[in-house]
């Protein structure tokens, strides 16, 4: 979540669980959220999911 914070990306992160849930309210803001987290971390898996229709 410090990685968000730091960012200045417009998204808000949250623990749920063993889960982070990120809230933005642009679709950009949010894909470039996932670029970063996905260039920034390869040391576990991730998964991605989706809610927004």
């Amino acid at each position: 979540m410090r990685l968000l914070k730091d960012s200045k990306i417009k998204v808000q992160g949250s623990i749920q669980g063993d889960a982070v849930r990120v809230n933005g309210a642009k679709k950009d803001d949010l894909q470039d959220a996932i670029a970063l987290v996905r260039k920034s971390i390869t040391d576990f898996p991730l998964q991605y999911q989706n809610f927004r229709d």
